[in-house]
């Protein structure tokens, strides 16, 4: 199954992905969902909330560009909002010239020719966040006063957005594959700021850079009970000539009218992918 759920190289940079197995738990409907009449979850039903009235994330979320196991076609964002990114590159929808410093171009042309195999998801490393966002593969989102956690099916990540009231790490913290990531609400958008990566980082499949300069600034926001929404701007004035915008489109994961949940991913677990790999 595991190899079911990898992703391929040759397959995302086609667009193409195969249908995916369901998870493995019995269906167990969620008795807190609004449904239609015909037992479905009303996907359009008002946003959930917590107790304090903040809009509430928690559940299953899976990218829009890929879901009831078909690839789907992205919403188109209107004129001055933040076009939307693919798995594949951020850039994808950008008119214009694109902000790449010269190195950085280079540098993305290079790992397209190489056909990506150097991508830290090939080789069962943490794949970046956005990569996380736009990954085919579920993420569950928990969310509590205090810590939002998620859990990544992909690779197995797991996530904290720390929302008590913290600041972002100023005692030049260990770079981490994820930064570290501080939460708070602007009314009903969670504004998410994030810095401290690890340099040499992927944005996507095509190798769109990121680098320990970086700070990432997200806004979620929950449309209604099953769309999600999150604008990223990018601010990494050693790869990019100016910051820049992405928007990225979730919906909530069901299973007919059951809830899905996340399954076990060990990525290293009869990896073939590194064998497979053409390139210097």
């Amino acid at each position: 199954m595991q190899t079911c759920r990898i992703w391929a190289l040759a397959v995302a940079l086609c667009a193409v992905v195969p249908a995916l197995p369901h998870a493995q738990w019995l269906a167990h409907p969620d008795r807190n969902a609004p449904r239609t009449p015909d037992g479905r979850i009303n996907l359009q039903a008002p946003t959930p909330r917590t107790a304090d009235g903040k809009p509430d994330f928690t559940g299953v979320w899976q990218n829009a560009w890929f879901t009831d196991g078909r690839v789907q076609p992205l919403p188109v964002s209107p004129p001055g909002e933040p076009p939307a990114a693919t798995f594949a590159d951020v850039f994808a929808n950008f008119k214009g010239d694109l902000p790449l410093q010269p190195w950085a171009a280079t540098l993305k042309a290079d790992r397209r020719e190489q056909n990506s195999k150097e991508n830290p998801d090939a080789h069962c490393l943490p794949m970046g966040l956005i990569q996380f966002h736009m990954h085919p593969q579920p993420r569950k989102v928990i969310q509590t006063p205090d810590v939002i956690a998620i859990l990544y099916e992909g690779n197995g990540g797991v996530r904290q957005i720390l929302t008590d009231g913290r600041s972002l790490p100023t005692n030049d913290p260990q770079p981490w594959w994820y930064g570290y990531s501080v939460g708070r609400w602007d009314g009903d958008t969670l504004v998410v700021e994030t810095s401290g990566f690890r340099d040499g980082g992927w944005l996507d499949i095509y190798g769109s850079p990121l680098t320990d300069a970086a700070k990432m600034t997200e806004r979620w926001r929950r449309i209604n009970y099953g769309t999600m929404q999150i604008d990223i701007t990018i601010d990494d004035p050693k790869a990019y000539t100016r910051p820049f915008s992405i928007r990225i489109h979730h919906r909530l994961m069901t299973d007919g009218k059951f809830d899905a949940e996340l399954i076990e991913f060990i990525c290293q677990e009869n990896n073939q992918a590194p064998r497979l790999m053409v390139g210097k």
